[in-house]
């Protein structure tokens, strides 16, 4: 397959018809120059080695020091595409062996803090709410230029196979080296000192640390970083300039303008324009789209076929596997495939996410039935590939807002119940979660409600925790539940007898909604309601926008379900039989029911 040109760094002369081949990515130098892009890789290979060989961050050698600790490196081989499938660049990243340094190392000098996907999209959610633009800068080669302390510096030696120009067959390192167990932190360490040092209004979250939030000349401005990425959120365009002077002079970086990719995702971000000429986000949407159809040829996936309703048959439940039915040869595929729906779930697809941890837990004993069930919901995911988590204000919704619900029992297999919440910022979802409650099996609903609802006010505590850091003014969070069992245990004074064997780390709720941070309302439907805005490409005219699909389901059916995939419109969804109703629920199982 040949695919269009979009490397400005490359020559165009090395490829013919101005296209390169479409092949996996080579796992070692071997494959790399057996490989028809060999140019190209080449040229990749020796833009790294030029980068790691600068006279600030090494010195090549020639031969190595006796008695000296060497440590081996090797090219991780990366082609980078746009969001659009198009090609961005030929990628080589030279990475040393970390593991085999024998120093010992405490955890403190090895941790990294990277954010958390609920930030990115408070980030989002703020940027729409304060009417500030998020803007995308990649620092090149971050790790190497992060300078490594004298008494930690290292030998490393080049790549086998590799063989430079010049006979150098490795180098002294003087800044940190991707791969290493220290250079993560070496690197986030030096972020920080370029915030605070450029930046020292602004603040670094207790919660995040890898979130600043400060004020610049009375403007609000955001900096979110993601090893080499820094998402910058402002209103006006003086203060970006000054953000892009700095980390200019600073850091070999490139920009990107207003942000439309990040960690492979998608991002749409529709503006207005006031009578100024500034700009400011309505709308944000965040897809998968590329992603789903390259795992979807990755897996074997016969897209031709019928696309299935829903990503699970409704009420199916795996028996626990024996020795008879473990098949270790797709262990490995089960795996990838697991791991790739959990990050499309728990980036933009709630309506996959009870699914997908539902068969992880097939992982370590494969099954035939688990690695059919995955396929389904990759299929299905195919299938609704056009749908974009949709983030838009809704100023007359409360800041934060929670829904928690539980299935009691809901493991035929270990009788454990299952736990799932949504949270919303000002009607835009910003986290999601489905678990096992493994801590406690639960003998009765009002226990399963009560945990459940323990987890979803751990997760808005710490946005709310988050938001107060630097907005005084925060509201209390509003913890939606369908039972009233629970709304008694919470608020009364003295604790049930029959809970007390129940994890002491649930029981801090009845603090939290006690106290002036929460407060607890009861929906009207037996499983409460939530709201998710949906937005589909129409097939027939690109041009004309995106129509919407709101839905409005229990929380329990969108983690357990998925009925979004039968949602067409809008029209067909207020006569549905899906809408939340007391008719839609059989009291006696707490399940749902179609009428």
């Amino acid at each position: 397959m040949l695919l269009a040109l979009r490397d400005a760094d490359s020559d165009p002369a090395d490829f013919p018809s101005d296209a390169f081949m479409d092949e996996p990515d080579p796992a070692t130098y071997r494959q790399a120059r057996l490989s028809p892009n060999w140019r190209q890789w080449h040229k990749a290979i020796q833009s790294e080695i030029d980068g790691i060989l600068q006279p600030d961050r090494a010195d090549p050698v020639t031969a190595f020091p006796p008695g000296s600790t060497v440590l081996p490196s090797k090219f991780v081989f990366k082609l980078k595409k746009l969001t659009d499938g198009s090609l961005d660049k030929f990628k080589a990243r030279c990475t040393t062996r970390g593991d085999m340094d024998r120093t010992f190392y405490e955890e403190a000098e090895t941790f990294a803090p990277t954010p958390q996907l609920t930030t990115f999209r408070l980030l989002l959610a703020l940027c729409l709410k304060h009417r500030l633009m998020p803007y995308h800068y990649d620092v090149s080669q971050a790790f190497l230029q992060a300078l490594i302390p004298e008494d930690e510096r290292y030998y490393v030696r080049f790549p086998k196979g590799y063989i430079h120009p010049k006979g150098y067959v490795g180098a002294y390192m003087k800044k940190a080296l991707y791969g290493h167990r220290t250079s993560g932190r070496l690197w986030s360490e030096t972020a920080h000192r370029f915030m605070t040092d450029r930046y020292p209004t602004l603040s670094r979250s207790t919660y995040d640390e890898c979130l600043y939030i400060g004020w610049i000349d009375t403007q609000l401005f955001i900096v979110l970083i993601y090893v080499d990425d820094f998402i910058v959120a402002c209103a006006d365009e003086l203060s970006r300039a000054r953000f892009h002077t700095d980390i200019m002079s600073t850091f070999q970086a490139t920009y990107s303008g207003v942000l439309n990719q990040f960690l492979q995702l998608r991002v749409d971000v529709q503006t207005e324009t006031l009578p100024t000429g500034e700009s400011y986000p309505t709308r944000i949407e965040l897809s998968h789209e590329r992603s789903i159809t390259d795992l979807c040829a990755k897996f074997s996936i016969d897209t031709d076929k019928q696309p299935p309703r829903s990503p699970m048959t409704e009420g199916l439940s795996l028996p626990i596997p024996s020795p008879d039915t473990i098949d270790r040869s797709i262990e490995t595929p089960l795996r990838s495939l697991i791991y790739s729906l959990l990050w499309l779930a728990r980036t933009v697809r709630p309506d996959i996410y009870y699914h997908v941890t539902y068969l992880a837990q097939f992982c370590h004993q494969p099954t035939v039935e688990a690695l059919t069930a995955a396929k389904r919901i990759l299929h299905y995911a195919y299938s609704t590939r056009d749908y974009t988590l949709a983030m838009a204000i809704d100023s007359a919704a409360p800041q934060l807002t929670a829904f928690c619900d539980s299935d009691h029992a809901g493991d035929t297999a270990t009788r454990n119940s299952v736990s799932g919440y949504c949270l919303y910022f000002h009607g835009m979802l910003i986290d999601w979660w489905s678990k096992k409650q493994k801590s406690c099996t639960a003998l009765h609903s009002t226990e399963a409600e009560y945990v459940a609802m323990s987890e979803a006010c751990t997760s808005a505590l710490a946005i709310y925790n988050t938001l107060t850091e630097f907005f005084p003014s925060a509201e209390p969070i509003t913890i939606n539940v369908d039972n009233s069992a629970v709304q008694t245990l919470v608020t009364q004074r003295a604790l049930s007898s029959k809970l007390k064997h129940i994890a002491v780390r649930y029981h801090a709720v009845r603090n939290w909604c006690q106290g002036p941070s929460g407060s607890l309302h009861r929906s009207g439907f037996r499983l409460m309601t939530i709201s998710l805005t949906f937005s589909q490409k129409p097939s027939l005219s690109p041009n004309t926008g995106f129509p919407l699909l709101t839905s409005s389901l229990p929380a329990y059916w969108i983690l357990r379900t998925g009925v979004l995939s039968w949602l067409r419109s809008y029209e067909q969804l207020k006569h549905s039989s899906y809408m939340p109703s007391s008719n839609n629920y059989n009291n006696s199982n707490d399940r749902m029911r179609l009428s």
